[in-house]
């Protein structure tokens, strides 16, 4: 796929390729966020592919919200079973009587481009998404001259993804007195709470320009008090959630979580986001949107959504699936006949942890692990074959090299809410991860 125009014409002007990416890596801010890996340029994005982009991810989202009553009688614990919930989970996060809870409408997606467009590998959801501090690589880029003129001349322009958080929050929980600087707690877990701390108090730093006063803190420092949830002596008015549901993995992990479950279902304090919305980011979801089994479910435009957005993704399960080409074929043989042109995934992990990519791992390694992740919780998922793009190599040669973008595009609402992505110089690289050396950057959208 050939570049866009706006592409094209940044490349054309011969561009500043290592002081952009230096100019990021000294913001101090940005740096204390995201590290110091920053590509060469930003990306550029039609501003009609954008919108289209939000519309496909809303209309699928309220799709995955529908889950529940189409496939299981409204019974969202039944839905969690089925996508490989533990007992404990599904106890501890799902209402008894297995009715859905109202879960906001924020995700942020991995899409990659392939020739024929955007294709959707995962979709994560709900409020512990990296990329709400995009925003900050915009900003450093544009204190180059080199982009502020680009920029300008082209008539681009980015998404404050931050924003509409917070006018998110605004909508549901009207309640909450926005104009009395609320204290909003950023709960984490105690065990990554060391590393994302940096992350969270530029996160505060950044909501406090917005008027509220924000916390970083982990779970085992909130204080569940009568009147409602506390920490450090603060009385907390909302819970942004950065904790997860793989966090909940025993008792003692269940108790961590109980004060702030607790306080939300008892209205003693309002919580973006109930665990509950990562249920509709779990990858079995998708395999159950891919699944000729329920075809039956969704209407005509529905389902050409599905199959134009999502890879072939099925549950790694025994019995017969319709293959990519449409054969009809054992699940398990299929895989291991076909090892190149797959990958298996846990369905609920986040980060490209528990990914075992079939063109990078040895034939008799993939069966063993493909037997192993049979009838758990795991998905098989068509190989994606993203399109490059072209960015400076930075060694001042003027050089470009084939980089391959995980584009991060958020949902804000329902449409387009910014983009936050990352890059390798690998097209065979299994996952676009800060583990196999991905560097950031960041886009700006044509406004036409």
């Amino acid at each position: 796929m050939a570049a866009n125009p706006t592409t094209r014409a940044y490349l054309a002007g011969n561009p500043p390729a290592e002081s952009l990416a230096l100019q990021c890596a000294s913001d101090e801010l940005l740096r204390s966020a995201l590290g110091e890996g920053y590509l060469t340029r930003p990306a550029f994005l039609d501003r009609t592919v954008a919108e289209d982009l939000g519309d496909r991810l809303s209309r699928l989202y309220d799709i995955l919200l529908s889950l529940p009553a189409r496939l299981y009688d409204g019974d969202i614990r039944a839905l969690a079973a089925a996508v490989g919930w533990s007992p404990l989970q599904i106890e501890t996060v799902l209402r008894p009587d297995g009715t859905p809870r109202r879960v906001p409408r924020m995700a942020r997606s991995d899409l990659y481009q392939e020739a024929d467009g955007f294709k959707l590998l995962e979709l994560n959801v709900g409020s512990p998404l990296g990329g709400f501090d995009t925003q900050l690589m915009n900003h450093a880029m544009l204190r180059h001259p080199h982009v502020a003129e680009f920029v300008a001349r082209e008539g681009l322009d980015h998404i404050d993804t931050l924003r509409l958080l917070v006018e998110m929050w605004h909508e549901e929980f009207p309640e909450v007195d926005f104009d009395a600087r609320p204290v909003v707690a950023l709960v984490d877990w105690p065990n990554s709470f060391p590393t994302l701390e940096p992350r969270l108090k530029v996160m505060a730093g950044m909501l406090d320009a917005h008027g509220i006063e924000a916390i970083p803190c982990h779970a085992g420092q909130v204080e569940d008090r009568p009147d409602g949830l506390y920490v450090h002596g603060r009385r907390i008015d909302l819970v942004h959630r950065w904790f997860v549901i793989e966090d909940l993995l025993g008792g003692d992990d269940t108790e961590l979580a109980a004060p702030v479950l607790r306080a939300a279902e008892e209205g003693r304090v309002h919580l973006f986001a109930p665990l509950e919305v990562e249920l509709y980011g779990s990858k079995g979801c998708l395999a159950l949107l891919s699944d000729e089994a329920n075809r039956q479910h969704f209407d005509a435009a529905e389902l050409a959504l599905v199959e134009s957005f999502l890879p072939w993704t099925r549950m790694l399960r025994e019995g017969k699936v319709d293959a990519p080409d449409g054969e009809r074929v054992n699940l398990l043989d299929h895989v291991l006949a076909h090892r190149e042109e797959l990958v298996i995934k846990a369905t609920a992990s986040h980060g490209g942890l528990d990914v075992l990519a079939g063109w990078r791992t040895p034939a008799d390694e993939w069966r063993a692990k493909a037997e192993q992740a049979l009838g758990g919780p795991y998905i098989v998922q068509r190989r994606v074959r993203p399109v490059t793009e072209e960015f400076p190599v930075g060694d001042g040669s003027g050089r470009t090299e084939p980089v391959v973008l995980n584009w991060g595009v958020f949902l804000a609402g329902h449409g387009y809410g910014g983009s936050f992505i990352r890059g390798i110089a690998d097209p065979e690289a299994g996952v676009v991860s800060l583990a196999n050396g991905a560097r950031f950057t960041t886009s700006f959208h044509t406004q036409a």
